[in-house]
């Protein structure tokens, strides 16, 4: 359906792509809107698994039917509360699991996509036979509605692929811009349509072309591989508020902020840049997208709004949290490009995800280690008393051997699904004799396990996770990566993005935080306390990362409040503490910057206020 106009014509090809259609059987009940709104009624709505997979056999072969357009606007209508009370339903299987997702949860994410697309196609159907039809038969109130209504569902499209990290769909890109194009040259991309719910709350909702694009454009620019599911959500709430503060236009009108500023080439297939070459800058296929106005109000809620915290979720959504807003912020004033060159290296690390995890293991580490020296100075004391309280000769028992069914290393796992998740891969770690008959019990599916990286960089790893490990990962968690040289040692890692590479592997970018790291618990207060309630299991960091002369910890625990005198108990002793600064913090994790009181100088504490923004000032 493109058309061979010449690339630098103002006049957009018609990209948009639809079904073959055949000729509607007689008896087709979706050839009458009447019949139609009464087969949905009768939809088996308690059984969602049902409804899903009848609603979604009608609706594609109704695309694939040839039906009279008045009819097709009408029936189509009829579809869009199935199609969200699916969505609604099914999302649980994907929302908040790890990744890579369970093939059911898989399946559920493609259901919710497909739903999407097709509800668009319907709508596209409806656009291009106004647009491409008899001038005679035109219907502008139509033609609008249903380029509002495609656009509308090709953004909850990438909105559902978004949430699994999977990326854009071929053509996505190139419809939306068409659309968005289509409207703008024909001066209605402002007029408002309605939204037609059911729900008292929704009835007055109005939107416009250019306000579903500008929404669409905006998921896009929030680096959204990086973001969790909850935050992705929450931005998502936030996009009627923020549509009306971003401008689209041409690139002289508002190309003259230094930050701020996305860049649109209306003849591709592409979401939109942050930067572009000086030709593109006169070609009149590209607008500016100027997010200067969300800007000024994200940097007026930052100032208000509060950490996030594992302990003290925030389940407003039309609030966001600090840590999110100071993400959003940094990337919509610059890109995020890498601060070192990554190598294209592939080696052996050994992994496990979660705090609690890694605390686990490396609290058993320690207690094991301090058994064996316990038992190598009970031997050495042994061996200087010559005295025994064997009466018999014991040399009998010498070639006998003891398998111990305890593995060295040990952790929690939030995600595992089975206990037999593990045992192909982690029996590659363990070169146990086949004779040890514990070899089953010593593969502990909790350990941690073999993971393989494509490249690396100074302060992290771009990792391969495949559906056959035993622990998922989501953005945000907290890895342990066990150093190569040392058994009981692990760096700190964090997350930060995810990107589906296909059905049974996805990558995962991690950021090393520190090089080494070991358990403790702290109090709040002067002394140690005895209560387990008034103790906090935390991980103390050390070593590592770009501020490696500054020391932290990290807790799933609680918030605590930053300048109070706390008491942290290491292997060694015990320390007082100061915690200086919130330095990030999402559901998984808080990470605190700490001083030792009997360092800090006598003006730390009273620092300058806007001392605690020193790392966010660049950014603005």
């Amino acid at each position: 359906m493109a058309d061979t106009n010449d690339n630098k014509s103002t006049q957009p090809r018609v990209e948009l792509s639809i079904p073959k259609q055949a000729a509607a059987p007689e008896d087709s009940f979706l050839l009458s809107a009447r019949e139609v709104k009464y087969w949905a009624e009768q939809l088996p709505v308690a059984n969602v698994g049902e409804t899903a997979r009848q609603v979604y056999k009608t609706l594609a072969s109704f695309n694939r039917m040839q039906i009279p357009t008045l009819v097709r606007a009408e029936v189509i209508e009829l579809f869009r509360e199935p199609v969200r009370y699916i969505n609604t339903n099914i999302t649980k299987h994907y929302l908040g699991a790890g990744f890579p997702l369970s093939p059911k949860a898989q399946k559920a994410a493609l259901l919710a996509t497909e739903l999407c697309n097709e509800i668009a196609i319907s709508y596209k159907i409806l656009f291009l036979e106004q647009v491409l039809g008899n001038e005679h038969n035109f219907n502008q109130k139509l033609v609008i509605v249903a380029a509002q209504r495609a656009l509308q569902y090709i953004k909850q499209r990438m909105f559902h692929n978004l949430l699994t990290y999977r990326d854009y769909q071929q053509g996505l890109w190139r419809e939306a811009h068409y659309l968005y194009a289509w409207a703008s040259q024909n001066h209605v991309h402002q007029i408002g349509v309605k939204d037609n719910s059911k729900f008292p709350w929704k009835r007055n909702s109005v939107q416009s072309i250019e306000e579903v694009y500008k929404g669409m454009l905006l998921i896009a620019t929030t680096s959204p591989y990086r973001l969790t599911q909850s935050h992705l959500r929450r931005v998502h709430d936030k996009l009627p508020e923020w549509d009306k503060l971003t401008e689209i236009g041409s690139i002289s009108d508002l190309d003259n902020h230094s930050a701020g500023i996305f860049y649109l080439n209306l003849w591709s297939d592409d979401p939109p840049q942050k930067s572009i070459s000086p030709a593109q800058r006169n070609d009149s296929r590209f607008r500016a997208f100027d997010l200067n106005g969300i800007l000024s109000e994200a940097r007026r809620e930052y100032e208000e709004s509060e950490w996030e915290s594992p302990a003290h979720l925030d389940h407003d959504h039309q609030h966001l949290s600090r840590s999110l807003l100071k993400s959003l912020i940094r990337g919509w004033n610059k890109s995020l490009e890498r601060k070192f060159a990554r190598n294209a290296l592939q080696h052996e690390l050994f992994a496990i995800v979660g705090l609690s995890n890694l605390l686990r293991l490396l609290e058993k580490n320690i207690e094991e280690a301090a058994e064996e020296q316990a038992g190598k100075k009970q031997e050495a004391q042994g061996t200087d008393n010559t005295s025994s309280h064997l009466t018999w000769n014991d040399s009998v028992f010498s070639t006998l051997a003891i398998a111990s069914p305890a593995n060295a290393q040990g952790g929690d796992s939030i995600f595992s699904d089975s206990n037999n998740l593990a045992s192909t891969l982690l029996g590659t770690t363990v070169d146990a004799d086949p004779q040890n008959l514990f070899d089953k019990l010593a593969r502990d599916p909790n350990a941690a396990f073999s993971v393989l990286t494509y490249n690396e960089s100074v302060e992290g790893y771009c990792l391969g996770w495949k559906e056959s490990y035993p622990m998922k990962v989501r953005v945000g968690d907290i890895l342990g990566i066990r150093s190569p040289n040392n058994p009981d040692e692990y760096s700190v890692a964090v997350t930060r993005w995810l990107k589906d590479a296909d059905e049974k592997q996805l990558y995962i970018g991690i950021q090393v935080l520190a090089s080494s790291c070991s358990p403790v618990t702290i109090t709040p207060g002067t002394k140690a306390s005895s209560n387990r309630q008034n103790q906090y299991r935390c991980l103390l960091m050390s070593g590592g990362g770009i501020e490696n002369e500054r020391r932290g910890i990290l807790t799933n625990t609680r918030a605590f409040e930053l300048n109070t005198t706390m008491t942290m108990v290491t292997e060694f002793g015990e320390h007082q503490i100061k915690l200086t600064k919130w330095v990030e913090s999402n559901n998984n994790f808080i990470h605190y910057y700490f001083s030792y009181v009997e360092e800090q100088q006598p003006n730390e504490a009273n620092a300058k206020p806007e001392e605690n923004f020193q790392d966010l000032w660049h950014d603005l």
